[in-house]
């Protein structure tokens, strides 16, 4: 399949630049008679002579430059205006979005064909009329496809992050939303030339765009149909062209799915070992991956009995969704080495056919990935997702429904059909998570496989989800594998841990004997990292607050959700909030950071006042007050590498930096969040979640800021990580002052950082006080709640 599109692409652009060097080919002018009209083909005219008496060939050699330079021209035209207004109407929004659509909408409903000859009437024939025909007949689609490709990059934080960065609507369509629609051009750029042909030739064969005697291969079949019995190839000649034109073209844009054959350039699925016992869901023996210049696995071992629950625990960039991914057959597509056997349900996965994997995962399985904004559509609604997967899995609708109200009821989500009817957009990271759990659970799959699962849930939450969860898989005999970066989550359920390093599993212990004694000197440090911590006394700079927020309002149409808030946050202070998922933690931060829609109340930054919408803040005060958003990968553009994420900033808060100087700050704070400057050439997706946050994080710490607000800055990171990026947010405060409002799940954090702890729930603050009075002395009920679910080891049946 590859190698024919090649070889299509190979002959289109032959043909493309034939057409285009033509007319210094042609032995004769065009408009030369060389012979009586339809004279046959003779050494001096090879393919005879037209309706007037010129040379076919030398009219097809020439014929053909207008028609592919004006369908390039065309298609140019249509996707410039069409990606602008695009993007512009969903950066905008209301009126703009409207009036686009109301236009585009408008030229839909008119007929090419009919639009051809009304603006061909209005503005009398030839090439340009066409070439505008051409383009309006494209515009729409293209606006259409350009839109809702925006819209959707609009739901990624980087477009927030770019507009807290103090960036320009032109800057945001240019340089965050305009490359990520580069593979949308790629994928329809083909299309629409082919229409642009089809157009371009339709008109010149109807006697609308080229004017005799101009060669022209659409024109030549009209001007010579009449002939076609007596001298056919002035006739054949021009149409043979055309197709050669249109026919590879056509086969280069026909994409379909690679085989998993195609992806893999060996493959040894040691197929002579007798497959596993029964009772034993997912058996990996001796699993190796291993990309160009990379390995992913090294002989990789695992098996998983049906009921058991194992833990996957490791450092960011250890391989452990590598390993879920490879369990499940799905293999990444630059792999180039694969070893190993590895049976699912006792089906060998690496030699079966993408059709029965397919069949088999949607059995078998129930997947819940890292980043459910990735996995959700953002036009498909809850319930829309719900039926989906119910159906694929052959459940009915009466089960779906029965099955959906206890999965909500025991996750903490609105039982109610509004609920049903939402959009991701509409709901917050802890609430995605336990949709997409629930999506995995309909019909008690044999095997639940979770990636981080529960990221963006409070302990309480996570606690009383997997409880749940275990106690449900050892009732209905439902094995499940999950990665965790928490230990202590993972210690709650699992029956067993698994740690990985460096793509190898260094350890496999039951879980309490993981506890009691680590057998290698890796986990030693992995597990030493979540032991309680004592509560620190640091001393803060003195100085006035630099942000001072009074009752603050943050309001969903008429509904309010948080507030009223008052905060006073001096240089070098920490203020952690804290409350269950929903609470209105991250509103409450993305109102600070001016991206909340509505507000009330009155914010000041250094003294003076700080507006509440984003765009109407100085670049100062931008730059003084710096966001990291909770989910990294949304909040990372994956267009660009890690150097550019980072240069960016720097070119717009510190312009007066040279090339080189702005590198050597960018190793620095690498080198300060614990990335390797190799890191610089690599772009998002290469990276572990981990390793997404301490980006996330470098670059809003890059223009030295006065205040960060940082929201789950910690969640994707292991032990050891958390406690890297724990010691450089205090020398941060300790070196320049820098204050902190964060949002974190994760109780350890107030405990090592000290300061000021605010637990919020249901939009409103319940306790605040020092972060050791509160750990002491708990009063509200989800203080004590949330202290309590955070310890290590805490076992759920």
């Amino acid at each position: 399949m590859a190698k024919r599109q090649s070889f299509s692409l190979m002959l289109f652009f032959i043909m493309l630049v034939l057409a285009i060097a033509g007319p210094w080919l042609a032995p004769w002018p065009v408009d030369e008679i060389r012979d009586m009209p339809f004279a046959p083909p003779n050494w001096s005219t090879p393919l005879g002579t037209d309706y007037l008496g010129a040379d076919v060939a030398s009219r097809v050699l020439s014929g053909g430059r207008w028609l592919v330079m004006l369908a390039l021209t065309s298609t140019a035209f249509a996707w410039g205006l069409g990606a602008l207004s695009g993007m512009l109407a969903a950066l905008r929004g209301g009126v703009t979005d409207r009036l686009l659509l109301t236009l585009a909408d408008l030229l839909l409903s008119v007929p090419g064909l009919l639009l051809l000859t009304l603006v061909v009437t209005v503005s009398g024939t030839g090439y340009l009329p066409v070439v505008v025909a051409a383009v309006l007949v494209m515009l729409p689609d293209i606006f259409r496809l350009v839109r809702a490709a925006a819209l959707r990059q609009l739901e990624q934080d980087y477009v927030d992050i770019a507009r807290g960065r103090g960036e320009t609507s032109l800057a945001i369509m240019l340089r965050e939303i305009a490359p990520n629609l580069l593979p949308l051009l790629a994928a329809d750029v083909g299309i629409r030339l082919l229409s642009a042909i089809f157009i371009l030739s339709t008109a010149s064969f109807l006697g609308l765009g080229a004017i005799p005697p101009q060669a022209d291969w659409g024109l030549m079949i009209m001007e010579n149909r009449q002939g076609l019995t007596v001298q056919p190839w002035a006739v054949l000649a021009p149409t043979l062209a055309i197709l050669l034109l249109v026919l590879p073209l056509t086969l280069s844009v026909e994409r379909r799915p690679r085989r998993r054959s195609d992806r893999i350039a060996s493959v040894d699925s040691l197929c002579h070992l007798k497959p596993p016992e029964a009772g034993r869901v997912l058996v990996m023996r001796d699993v190796s991956l291993a990309l160009p210049q990379q390995i992913l696995l090294k002989r990789v071992s695992l098996t998983i009995t049906k009921g058991e629950v194992v833990a996957l625990v490791g450092s960011s960039g250890a391989g452990k969704s590598t390993l879920l991914h490879a369990a499940l057959g799905q293999l990444p597509l630059t792999v180039q080495r694969t070893s190993g056997a590895i049976w699912l349900a006792g089906q060998s996965v690496l030699s079966c056919s993408s059709a029965v994997l397919r069949r088999l995962r949607r059995s078998t399985v129930g997947y819940v990935p890292q980043d459910p904004r990735l996995a959700l559509m953002s036009a498909q609604t809850v319930g829309g997702y719900l039926r989906i997967m119910a159906r694929s899995r052959g459940i009915s609708a009466r089960q779906r429904r029965a099955q959906t109200r206890v999965f909500f009821r025991e996750f903490g989500l609105p039982e109610e059909s509004a609920f049903l009817r939402r959009y991701p957009h509409q709901l917050s990271g802890g609430q995605r998570q336990r949709v997409m759990l629930a999506a995995a659970l309909l019909g008690f799959p044999a095997l639940l496989v979770m990636d981080e699962p529960t990221s963006a849930l409070d302990p309480l939450g996570t606690r009383t989800l997997l409880a749940w969860v275990a106690r449900m898989a050892r009732k209905r005999g439902m094995s499940v594998l999950f990665v965790a970066h928490d230990l202590p989550q993972a210690s709650q359920i699992a029956d067993r841990i698994v740690v990985m390093n460096a793509g190898e599993i260094v350890e496999t212990q039951r879980t309490a004997d993981f506890l009691r004694r680590p057998q290698t000197p890796f986990a030693g440090r992995l597990l030493a990292a979540w032991q309680p911590q004592s509560l620190h006394h640091r001393p803060v700079i003195a100085g006035k607050p630099q942000l001072i927020v009074e009752q603050l309002v943050a309001r969903y149409g008429q509904q309010t959700t948080v507030g009223p808030v008052n905060v006073a946050l001096a240089p070098g202070q920490t203020l952690t909030l804290a409350g269950r998922s929903g609470c209105g933690k991250t509103t409450l931060l993305r109102a600070l950071a001016g991206l909340h829609a509505r507000m009330d109340g009155a914010m000041l930054l250094g003294g003076d006042v700080l507006p509440f919408a984003v765009e109407a803040r100085s670049l100062a005060q931008h730059r003084r007050l710096q966001y990291v958003a909770q989910n990294p990968a949304s909040s990372l553009n994956p267009f660009y590498t890690v150097e550019s994420l980072l240069d960016r900033p720097l070119m717009l808060h510190v312009p007066g930096l040279s090339r080189a100087e702005r590198r050597r700050r960018i190793y620095q704070v690498l080198d300060q969040v614990g990335l390797s400057a190799s890191l610089g050439d690599c772009r998002i997706s290469t990276l572990s979640g981990g390793q997404q946050q301490r980006v996330a994080l470098a670059r809003a710490l890059i223009i030295r800021p006065d205040i960060v607000l940082c929201d789950e800055v910690t969640s994707g990171a292991d032990g050891m990580t958390r406690q890297a990026l724990v010691q450089l947010l205090i020398s941060l405060q300790q070196q320049r002052g820098v204050a902190l409002l964060m949002v974190t799940h994760d109780l350890t954090l107030p405990a090592q950082m000290g300061g000021t702890l605010m637990v919020m729930d249901e939009g409103r603050v319940v306790e605040q006080g020092s972060v050791r009075q509160l750990f002491e002395q708990p009063a509200h009920p989800v203080t004590r709640q949330m202290i309590e679910a955070s310890r290590l080891g805490t076992r759920f049946r």
